[in-house]
């Protein structure tokens, strides 16, 4: 492909909801044509969270997690983002300095943790006391290196949250039992299928197909924020404070500046995760089985058998295709 841009090939799609190959939202209903754009916010608030720390995605040739993190957590307090949350799975930290450096960079430059499961475990795999052991293994972890911070907030891997009620219902009450708050997320484009094909199209190196990735990634981000805040109105009928997912990788620590400046030229306000998950949608539960999760407004629409607005797929196989 040699990184020719590949995005005005791209055709508006009707179809079912956003998706990757790894997805972490699969829902049932069909796409309608119908479009809010018009009436969205023009100064919406969003907080940036940040998932599989100390290590996530794979890692370009001669970069080191320590670097990535440490370089992550600068960018987020130039943008006087302290106290931003990475969402951690000890399992990546046993036997790896380089990793164990990577949590203290982000925590010793003002950032905060909370719990992802130990080894990012779905759900789906086992049964709910399974789950809750791998919840409860993951603390010591939080505990060492948050020290007296809060990591009380919960990611669920995937944001699968349970294929039956039983299920859904009794790690809910694990995590209230244990003082847990769960980290909900709004707005999710995917950030990490980028970063395989950041680190082919370096050790090449091709300096065409990493400006693509680049301004498909920043593509991607913008129509997918729409499409989040759009499901925003269809589901609760107001947009509501965002929770933008992100990871903790070596692309999207290099687009992050790029990516903040957008958001600013959107209109976006930023706050902190705990500031904006007191909206009362947040407490809000669809209580429903749902195999394959996702955003909360994609729980709600999936839950009430909601039509999604019209969106731009994204370039998955572009990505898979690039610099082999």
């Amino acid at each position: 492909m040699k990184g020719s841009p590949l995005l005005a090939g791209i055709i508006f799609l009707v179809g079912i909801a956003p998706m990757a190959a790894q997805s972490s939202h699969q829902p049932a209903t069909q796409i309608q044509g119908k479009s809010f754009t018009e009436h969205l916010d023009s100064h919406p608030v969003v907080a940036l969270t940040f998932d599989d720390l100390p290590a996530a995605g794979s890692l370009p040739a001669g970069d080191k997690r320590s670097r990535i993190a440490a370089t992550l957590a600068a960018e987020l307090k130039t943008n006087h983002l302290k106290g931003t949350y990475g969402f951690v799975n000890a399992v990546k930290l046993e036997n790896d300095p380089d990793a164990q450096q990577a949590l203290r960079n982000w925590v010793e430059a003002g950032m905060n943790i909370g719990n992802h499961t130990w080894s990012h475990a779905s759900i789906k795999d086992g049964s709910a006391e399974a789950f809750e052991q791998e919840i409860d293994r993951n603390e010591a972890a939080l505990k060492q290196y948050a020290v007296r911070r809060d990591w009380h907030w919960f990611r669920y891997p995937y944001l699968w949250e349970g294929e039956t009620l039983e299920k859904r219902r009794a790690v809910r009450a694990y995590l209230r039992e244990h003082g847990y708050r769960i980290a909900e997320v709004t707005l999710d484009f995917e950030d990490y299928a980028w970063n395989d094909a950041y680190g082919r199209c370096l050790a090449k190196p091709d300096d065409a197909a990493i400006a693509w990735l680049k301004q498909s990634y920043l593509e991607n981000a913008a129509e997918y924020i729409r499409l989040g805040r759009e499901e925003e109105r269809i589901a609760f009928g107001h947009e509501i404070p965002n929770v933008l997912l992100l990871h903790a990788t070596a692309f999207t620590t290099l687009m992050l500046p790029d990516l903040i400046d957008q958001l600013r030229k959107e209109g976006f306000r930023f706050a902190s995760l705990a500031k904006v998950e007191t909206n009362a949608v947040y407490a809000r539960d669809p209580d429903a089985a749902l195999p394959y999760g996702g955003t909360l407004p994609d729980q709600f629409m999936d839950s009430r058998h909601l039509p999604y607005p019209a969106y731009k797929p994204k370039p998955m196989k572009e990505l898979q295709d690039i610099c082999r």
